[in-house]
C-alpha cells in the first residue's frame, strides 16, 4: 500500500470514487443549539388588532421564518473572542373567535434574540475577500480585522 495520496482517478477496489482536494476557512470554535421560545411579543397589524380588541380568545395557527439578522462584535476584555447577536424575524398568522362575528385570520410579526460567544481566532491578519458587486461599491472588499464569519442554519419541518 502506497503512503502517498494523488488527485485522480483510484483503482477500482477503492471505495471512494477519486481522492479531491478540501478548501475550508478555519474554524476556531462553533456552536449548536436548540430553543424552546416562549412567551414570544407578538405585534399584529393594525387590522389584526381591531380583530383582537373584540375577541374572546386568540390562537396561534403558524409561524413562518422571514428573515435573520446577524451581527458580530469583538468582546472588549477577552482577546479572541466575538459576540454573535441573532435577530429573528417572524410572520405569525393566528385566528381571533369573538362573540358576535365568526372567527378571522390575523397576522402580525414576533422578534426573538439569541446571544451566542465564540472564540475566532487572536490573529491580526489583513483579510481581504474577492467577492464583489459587478457594477457597484461592495464594502465586502474592503479589508477586515479577521471577524468570524457567522451563519444561522434554521430547520424548517
Amino acid at each position: 500500500m502506497s503512503d502517498r495520496i494523488l488527485p485522480g482517478p483510484l483503482p477500482e477496489d477503492a471505495m471512494v470514487r477519486e481522492a479531491v482536494c478540501i478548501h475550508t476557512k478555519k474554524i476556531f470554535d462553533s456552536c449548536k443549539d436548540k430553543d424552546c421560545i416562549e412567551d414570544l411579543r407578538f405585534y399584529p397589524t393594525c387590522d389584526s388588532q381591531r380583530h383582537i380588541d373584540n375577541a374572546v380568545s386568540v390562537r396561534a395557527r403558524s409561524a413562518k421564518l422571514l428573515y435573520v439578522s446577524i451581527d458580530v462584535e469583538e468582546l472588549t476584555f477577552n482577546r479572541g473572542h466575538y459576540t454573535i447577536d441573532i435577530r429573528y424575524f417572524y410572520k405569525i398568522r393566528g385566528d381571533v373567535f369573538s362573540l358576535i362575528n365568526k372567527p378571522c385570520e390575523i397576522t402580525g410579526l414576533a422578534v426573538f434574540d439569541k446571544r451566542v460567544i465564540l472564540f475566532g481566532s487572536e490573529g491580526n491578519a489583513k483579510i481581504f475577500t474577492s467577492k464583489t458587486v459587478l457594477g457597484g461599491y461592495d464594502s465586502r472588499t474592503i479589508e477586515f480585522n479577521n471577524l468570524p464569519n457567522a451563519v444561522v442554519e434554521n430547520l424548517c419541518p
